[in-house]
């Protein structure tokens, strides 16, 4: 009878304890295999330098998770952030577009300070031209193509080929190249100013200063991540254990 009992609670055992276990929740969504990593040596290269300039990453795989959670909210998400980035940077930028023009318009108070010699005005003629373009750019992706890149229809067409993803991530990213451009224009007008300035203490304060920067700069790109991997990866193929198994 004892055993009769046992074998007639098996099966509702069995089931209780499947419906206790946790239900597993569902895969995310692959993604494209159009976003894969070319498989010769060269463009593959090309890709993932291209990937760590516009996700900071060597691959596109953390920026389709980001972008296609919650059914694509993530893209409208994604957008969000980046139209608000490019708010800020756009008040930075009448800032610097500012001060060129008065770098430009006007004369220098020292006499050992000439960036009105040939070459820094060149360079300060430049860095205005770049931050008229990007003042521009940056306007015009915001007020124009903000609402038509923030859509799920625009992604579902990005899904179809690899440089559509890469020509629009660069869209994006040119307003802030712009900006970066105009900025390296009137830094270099600086430098050039005070490397050939009539006074010794200076173009020697110019020189160190420069040439400390850098020094500091480059480092941070070499030791630091993401920038520290990106060596790896791009130069002497070695994967993390992330993308190792796409190589």
């Amino acid at each position: 009878m004892s055993r009769e009992i046992t074998q007639s609670e098996n099966p509702r055992l069995t089931q209780c304890s499947k419906s206790q276990e946790p239900e597993k929740q569902p895969d995310p969504i692959a993604m494209p295999i159009e976003w894969e990593p070319p498989l010769t040596p060269i463009p593959r290269r090309c890709f993932i330098i291209l990937c760590y300039i516009f996700v900071g990453d060597s691959n596109l795989q953390t920026f389709w998770e980001k972008v296609s959670r919650d059914s694509s909210k993530g893209w409208g998400d994604y957008h969000a952030e980046y139209f608000d980035f490019l708010n800020r940077i756009s008040t930075v930028q009448g800032l610097l577009l500012t001060t060129t023009a008065v770098f430009i318009s006007t004369a220098a108070p020292l006499s050992i300070l000439n960036y009105a010699a040939d070459i820094p005005y060149a360079c300060l003629s430049e860095s205005l031209v770049f931050a008229l373009f990007g003042l521009f750019l940056q306007l015009f992706v915001s007020a124009y193509l903000g609402p038509r890149y923030k859509r799920t229809k625009t992604l579902d067409e990005l899904k179809e080929r690899r440089w559509m993803i890469f020509c629009h991530l660069f869209n994006l990213a040119l307003p802030a190249l712009l900006f970066n451009t105009s900025l390296g224009w009137l830094l270099a007008a600086i430098v050039i100013t005070g490397c050939t300035s009539q006074s010794l203490l200076t173009r020697i304060l110019t020189i160190t200063t420069v040439a400390v920067l850098v020094l500091v700069e480059f480092l941070s790109f070499v030791v630091l991540p993401p920038f520290r991997k990106f060596w790896a990866v791009a130069w002497w193929g070695v994967h993390s254990h992330r993308s190792g198994h796409q190589g």
